[in-house]
């Protein structure tokens, strides 16, 4: 089998395309719904910005699929919590099923998706690795942190693979491929305002990342190449003229130039 696995807290814009995606590349899908935000009273523990209604709708149309789970809370710290719900997500496929980890922001071509796919069919792989695009502010321009490393996507299940804080994997196995072709896009920071600052305030990765926002996220003037400040020191971002995956080809932010104007 192959257990797709998402968590997924206000997607409202991103979650139906990323679960039409999710029927193409996975036999079932487990969506962890909620938040795991012991620590701030004011965040409601469920989705309220629509999410749960789309959730409801695909569950409809793709009949026995799709699973929801509640977030855990067991603990008041969120990576703790973020642990532990990847853990459980483990004891809803076998040994030697197929576990693919799939953000409700992160998107993959149709042609990388049919390589996973028969990698998968052929069950030799025990861990399948993507290269990354990061997208910021809209689909034309792509964000830069650094030298990328390919991100682990999908994992074969063996006896002792597990998560540790946050989410790292742990002997995922020796057969690693890395496929070809870009194949993750990822559009963390394409959302609106009260959005990332939802995620900046309550993630306490880093002690700066909510004075950070609210320091320079409406100053930034959008350039070709231009370095900018960050709370791990600095990104860039490059124009992008190139094509995106085909399932976000009528998402309403598609030729938004900076999602800032219209949130």
């Amino acid at each position: 089998m192959k257990l797709g696995f998402t968590q997924v807290y206000n997607e409202v814009d991103w979650i139906g395309f990323a679960i039409d995606q999710a029927m193409k590349l996975c036999d079932k899908l487990l969506i962890v719904e909620g938040s795991q935000f012991v620590a701030f009273s004011d965040v409601p523990e469920r989705s309220d910005d629509g999410t749960l209604d789309i959730i409801a709708d695909k569950k409809n149309q793709y009949p026995k699929r799709i699973e929801v789970v509640n977030a855990i809370r067991e603990h008041n710290n969120y990576r703790l919590n973020q642990c532990a719900i990847f853990n459980l997500g483990l004891t809803f496929c076998d040994r030697g099923d197929y576990f693919i980890q799939l953000d409700a922001d992160e998107f993959y071509f149709d042609e990388w998706i049919a390589e996973a796919n028969e990698l998968m069919r052929e069950g030799e792989v025990d861990l399948i690795k993507a290269l990354n695009c990061d997208f910021a502010f809209g689909f034309k321009w792509r964000i830069e942190f650094g030298a990328s490393q390919p991100n682990p996507l999908i994992v074969k299940k063996t006896e002792r693979f597990h998560f540790v804080p946050t989410h790292k994997w742990v002997n995922p196995g020796e057969n690693v491929i890395i496929i070809s072709q870009v194949g993750r896009y990822h559009y963390s920071w394409v959302k609106p305002r009260k959005r990332i600052l939802l995620r900046m305030r309550t993630s306490r990765r880093y002690s700066n990342m909510e004075g950070w926002f609210k320091k320079h996220w409406d100053d930034f003037v959008l350039e070709d190449g231009k370095e900018y400040p960050y709370f791990r020191g600095k990104f860039r971002l490059h124009r992008y003229e190139g094509e995106h995956p085909f399932i976000l080809t009528n998402h309403p932010w598609r030729n938004v130039e900076d999602i800032r104007s219209i949130s």
